[in-house]
């Protein structure tokens, strides 16, 4: 799946701006233009635009509508491409069906055909949350029941383009890079009706350093992509009628004993679980706010991410791949807390698997030539301690495993002795919350927990334990001398502690404090204007915590 790109082949626009949008029933049809309802911004949530708590908290459809005029060149094949739209969407051209999307995290990429001087493009959104969605959910009698701790934003959440490419395209580059020797390949599949191809690996300065006609390339002595240094080279593809350029790093990935390695050596990983989160855009992806983030990432020193609990934009994948920060790609498969046998209809069920599995499939379809993205997780959280998860997740993880020639993991809540989906990673990840969801506000017995924590883990598996989450509610600018729970002092003691434990394991390969920064949730008596275990503000502020870790991983290495 390439992303749309502008050269003399091709041709990109886009129709983000202000869009009217109306709340709708379920026999809302769009023969007819949009008459009532209100506007709204794309991209941007509608849920943090609107002041009416009856359509800020809508369960069900909303139409979003807008109307737009392009020039027609010959020779071109038009094509609308929505980045996100939260959760199911259907697509309609002048009242007529283009296609839908499955899932509120993946583009929807969609032929246009019977364009007219004028048009009437109409995205139907459903933001209801079934078994038979990812994230998972539940309805009862019209109300959302939700099992994840993050808000159920609804809207188009990332850029509206479209685009040409031409009749007789590159339709996909899958980019494979083998690092060995004096020499390392590159191994370009170019899906492609065209007859002429010509293949020109490009160094960051724009000189030509391996040219072929065929698939493979070799290229002597070249700069490795990693976090210290994330060196991207560019593959030139063309054709007698189509050209598309993309980016690429050289880098190797694999598990051994108790390391993760990249380029053969050790990598420990300093970073977070994050949301796409902000104010007023919601989910809106949004350049500045991508930028602040990156820039935050470097100078508190880390070197990765978790896309928790879902892919994150393209674009933030590409900053990645520039600001060199590993990325633990996962998809949106959050709140499977229940299955078929236990909870008959409402359960978990073979639909599910293959939802769950296309959207493995589209995830690789869409990152896989990203060099940032160092690891696939295929859930977080899930009730991998029934009976159900042992068949579902071997499914799902060796499904994973045949796309990607990288680690796979999931994400685990229950311990060690009780799941049945760990056997199948080659990295076992796991969240803890010693000390704030058991024995709150008591600091001191989180080292001696989250060690004996990590050994268990350890002693069963033998494979390198990433701790993807651990952290506590600390509200900026509460302070307490000796520390309390919500107070700054008490994030920094907390971290301090948790530490201790991660430098007392050798087998444990990083720690990803949850979370970056404050997120929206749904109302309840813990969440005070949402979840507040940001190391960073909402508005990307330093929290104490935030210094301290800042002043640790500036000494691992």
């Amino acid at each position: 799946m390439l992303y749309p790109q502008s050269n003399r082949y091709r041709w990109v626009t886009n129709l983000n701006g202000i869009w009217r949008f109306e709340a709708v029933g379920d026999s809302y049809s769009p023969a007819t233009p949009l008459q009532g309802g209100g506007l709204t911004a794309v991209p941007a949530s509608m849920n943090e635009l609107v002041t009416d708590p009856s359509i800020s908290n809508h369960v069900g459809r909303v139409v979003y509508e807008r109307e737009f005029s392009i020039p027609q060149l010959p020779e071109c094949e038009y094509r609308l491409r929505l980045g996100a739209v939260s959760h199911r969407c259907e697509v309609f051209l002048n009242g007529e069906k283009l296609g839908e999307g499955i899932n509120g995290y993946d583009p929807v990429d969609l032929q246009l055909e019977k364009l007219s001087e004028k048009n009437r493009l109409t995205v139907v959104i459903d933001n209801r949350l079934t078994n038979h969605t990812f994230p998972a959910g539940r309805l009862k009698k019209e109300r959302q029941i939700i099992n994840h701790d993050f808000y159920n934003f609804t809207g188009i959440h990332r850029d509206v383009l479209i685009y040409t490419r031409p009749k007789r395209c590159i339709q996909d580059v899958i980019i494979q890079t083998v690092v060995g020797g004096n020499y390392h390949r590159v191994r370009a599949e170019v899906h492609t009706s065209c007859k002429r191809l010509h293949l020109t690996v490009l160094d960051r300065d724009g000189k030509a350093v391996a040219e072929s006609d065929g698939g493979e390339l070799w290229i002597s002595e070249p700069m490795l992509w990693s976090p210290a240094s994330p060196y991207l080279y560019t593959l030139a593809v063309e054709t007698e009628s189509d050209r598309y350029e993309e980016r690429f790093g050289i880098r190797r990935v694999e598990v051994k004993g108790d390391s993760f390695l990249l380029n053969g050596e050790p990598i420990y990983f300093k970073g977070f679980g994050m949301h796409e989160d902000f104010f007023l855009l919601g989910k809106g992806n949004n350049g500045a706010v991508n930028i602040r983030n990156f820039e935050l990432l470097k100078w508190i020193h880390a070197n990765s991410i978790r896309t928790s609990h879902y892919p994150y934009s393209e674009e933030i994948l590409s900053l990645a791949d520039e600001y060199g920060i590993l990325v633990i790609d996962e998809v949106p498969a959050v709140g499977m807390n229940w299955w078929e046998e236990n909870y008959g209809e409402n359960g978990i069920d073979d639909t599910t698997l293959a939802l769950h599995r296309e959207l493995i499939k589209r995830l690789h379809a869409r990152d896989k030539n990203h060099p940032s993205v160092v690891m696939v997780s295929v859930a977080n959280e899930a009730a991998t301690n029934e009976a159900p998860a042992k068949a579902y997740f071997e499914n799902v993880m060796g499904y994973a495993r045949e796309l990607w020639a990288l680690p796979i993991t999931v994400v685990e809540f229950y311990h060690a002795e009780e799941t049945l989906a760990s056997q199948f990673a080659d990295v076992i990840c796991i969240n803890r919350y010693f000390g704030w969801y058991y024995d709150h506000g008591d600091l001191s017995v989180i080292e001696e927990q989250m060690k004996n924590e990590l050994c268990g883990w350890h002693d069963r598996y033998q494979r390198p334990i990433l701790v993807t989450e651990f952290g506590c509610d600390t509200v900026e600018g509460l302070h307490a001398l000796p520390a309390e729970s919500f107070s700054e002092e008490f994030q920094w003691a907390y971290f301090e502690a948790c530490g201790k434990a991660f430098d007392a394991c050798p087998f444990c390969i990083g720690e990803h404090p949850w979370a970056f920064a404050d997120f929206k949730t749904k109302q309840g008596l813990t969440r005070v204007r949402g979840n507040r275990k940001g190391v960073f503000t909402k508005d990307r502020q330093p929290k104490s915590g935030a210094r301290y870790l800042r002043e640790r991983w500036k000494n691992i290495k």
